[in-house]
């Protein structure tokens, strides 16, 4: 991107992160004094997860629009010449490097360990992931070992904490696809490279519609590529048809269209030709793209650690006040105290295993109520599939006379079974969105407002016996008000915070304001779990392997019974659904699975707070009574350190409200 405004933003934002990663490893210090291992040990993920908090911008589109130009152009290099043709269904990930490099990441085998990542010559990339002409392109796809290749490049951009994810074409390979989808979860932005010569195909339309906006992402970039190849007089109809179709679909409407030239803006940027680069759009884009990371996704990266590192200064304020009061008690009444102690924390261990084990019950029966209507799903959309095959009016024309049929058999094959496959992939995302969402959302909302209640009491315990303890009102210990983007906590959130599960659906699925995390959770799952089950349906589905079966079926005469098209789509169509009905009952196991290890990690979650805010009483007590063992002059010492310890706490405290006043 150019310097200007748009790169002292991304350096603003760079200052803000390093700024809480110094709050947090100070805070660290605290808890390390405190012997407050757990919390140690949550803030250096905390600290690790903002050290490397990156922007992930996913670059879409399918092959012919342009794409390749356009990441060039934004990169402000020409880095990418391998992939300008569809050559691989591997995710090539371009981010900030001292030197140029390239890193393959190999696919994980079943049974066997993963193979390390193996730096490759820039200058040979071609040669591991371009699939050559001579060779069958689905099977090179399938039996690729590769997982993605890493480009590390020392550009501007990329510096500035953004990766570009170069993602295989959407409409080139099933495969291709799949690994583009299983990646849409994590981004912040997506860029939809599209072409002005032939502007929001129906199959980019499917994409927008049925993919990306049912993934939460709401704020799609819009780049019409190649509007220096339209004609002056159709340049105004261009753009109209275009904000018409595209506006509706991203939440700015037209702010987020762009109409650019790429390469005019590459050229630009090559030759350093201002002129050229401002005609071409590109900068315009590139200051909406960098508002949206900074000031929205960024918001996002800064505050919701932030909100972690301020339950940690509270936890710790509270701490403070009652190892003072413990350690001005006489000692023989503070063991008094803690032996008094242990039969309220037997209810409290008893009380956990409880919360466990209702949660975990919770989710077994959810996992079966998931299965079951997975289970009808599939098998009601077995008869759909061919109702849908018979009322599609085929393109291709089947030629007999005086040639060989077998190309045009072949062209019908592959039109009905890319039909159907789109049909299907419909079908399930209207179920998603209609059936198993909504199923999901009630099941968490009642496991929520149980556990709601659950933890309320769980923690009035664990405060009561801290009061009882320690002799000091937890409950006089106020969390400042008036931050933005920073409140109060539930008991959950205090408990999830305990166990160090501050980010249940990732940073990149994050919103600001989540109080349980299961909306995101949501929202990373279920796009998996579609995506899977296309994999078990399409698995058995090749045109290639049905085509042969068709014309030994023409030969023999039996293709024609009925008329050549329909027989060719019911063969299809019967493929398709043998398949599912083969497939169902892995597609039930695999949703199930699927619901119940998500929801399993929020139970482990509640299960690792609950344990950590018991531990913490008992690590407390014997921590004092150790001071307590060494005598007077510790103690006082120790009590002095505490006191310079409430002021440290104070201007951590202050700096970061600062900063977030700031976001």
């Amino acid at each position: 991107m150019s310097q200007s405004n748009n790169d002292l933003a991304y350096k603003e934002f760079e200052v803000k992160i390093k700024t809480l990663v110094r709050l947090i490893e100070q805070q660290m210090e605290i808890a390390n004094f405190l012997n407050k291992p757990d919390q140690v040990a949550n803030l250096i993920n905390l600290q690790s997860i903002v050290q490397s908090t990156n922007f992930k911008v996913m670059i879409l589109g399918e092959f012919k629009r342009g794409k390749s130009t356009f990441i060039n152009a934004l990169l402000g290099e020409e880095i990418l010449p391998a992939f300008a043709t569809p050559c691989t269904a591997i995710i090539n990930e371009v981010k900030w490097g001292e030197r140029q490099r390239a890193v393959l990441h190999f696919n994980q085998v079943d049974g066997q360990e993963k193979k390390e990542p193996k730096e490759i010559p820039v200058d040979e990339i071609e040669e591991y992931v371009v699939i050559k002409e001579d060779v069958d392109q689905s099977q090179a796809i399938n039996e690729s070992p590769y997982e993605k290749l890493e480009l590390f490049w020392p550009l501007e951009l990329c510096k500035d904490r953004v990766e570009i994810i170069d993602s295989p074409g959407l409409n080139e390979h099933k495969t291709r696809q799949q690994v583009t989808e299983s990646y849409l979860i994590t981004v912040d932005a997506i860029i939809l490279v599209l072409s002005c010569e032939q502007l929001f195909s129906k199959s980019e339309q499917e994409v927008v519609d049925n993919k990306l906006r049912l993934m939460g992402h709401e704020d799609i970039f819009f780049v019409c590529n190649r509007i220096n190849l339209i004609r002056r007089n159709e340049v105004d109809r261009v753009k109209d048809s275009a904000i018409r179709k595209l506006s509706p679909r991203t939440r700015l409407g037209a702010e987020r269209i762009f109409f650019i030239n790429a390469l005019g803006a590459l050229d630009g940027k090559l030759d350093h030709d201002n002129e050229a680069l401002q005609e071409s759009g590109v900068p315009q884009l590139e200051i909406a793209l960098q508002k949206f990371l900074t000031n929205e996704r960024g918001r996002v990266k800064i505050l919701r650690p932030a909100q972690e590192l301020r339950n940690a200064i509270n936890e710790v304020r509270k701490t403070i006040p009652e190892q003072i009061a413990m350690l001005k008690t006489d000692i023989s009444e503070l063991e008094k105290r803690y032996a008094a102690a242990q039969e309220p924390l037997k209810i409290l261990e008893e009380k956990r295993r409880s919360i466990v084990q209702k949660l975990a019950n919770s989710i077994e029966d959810t996992k079966d109520q998931v299965s079951y209507k997975t289970k009808d799903f599939c098998r009601d959309l077995v008869p759909k599939i061919k109702t849908i095959a018979q009322e599609y009016q085929l393109q291709t024309e089947i030629k007999l006379l005086f040639q060989d049929p077998r190309p045009s058999i072949e062209a019908a094959v592959k039109e009905i079974t890319s039909y159907l496959e789109s049909q299907l992939e419909k079908e399930f995302s209207n179920w998603q969105s209609s059936e198993l969402e909504p199923l999901l959302a009630r099941r968490m909302d009642n496991i929520k407002t149980s556990l709601d209640s659950e933890a309320k009491e769980f923690i009035d315990g664990i405060d009561n016996l801290r009061l009882e303890l320690s002799g000091v009102s937890i409950a006089k210990v106020q969390v400042s008000k008036g931050d933005v983007g920073v409140r109060d906590v539930s008991a959950v959130e205090r408990i999830f915070s305990a166990a160090g599960g501050f980010l249940i659906g990732g940073l990149g699925a994050a919103t600001i304001g989540a109080t349980f995390g299961y909306q995101e959770m949501l929202r990373s799952l279920i796009p998996q779990l579609i995506i899977g089950i296309m994999g078990y349906i399409l698995l058995g589905v090749n045109p290639i392997t049905l085509i042969p079966m068709l014309i030994a079926a023409l030969i023999q005469g039996k293709l024609m019974e009925g008329g050549l098209t329909n027989r060719i789509k019911e063969e299809v169509s019967n493929k398709f659904s043998g398949q599912l009905n083969q497939s169902t009952v892995d597609i039930v196991d695999k949703v199930g699975k699927g619901v119940s290890a998500e929801m399993n990690k929020v139970k482990n979650l509640v299960n690792k707070g609950l344990e950590s805010e018991i531990e913490n009483i008992r690590q407390q007590v014997k921590n004092v009574l150790a001071d307590k063992e060494k005598g007077q002059v510790e103690v006082d010492k120790k009590l002095k350190q505490l006191d310079d310890l409430t002021q440290y706490v104070n201007k951590i405290d202050q700096e970061l409200y600062d900063l977030i006043s700031q976001v």
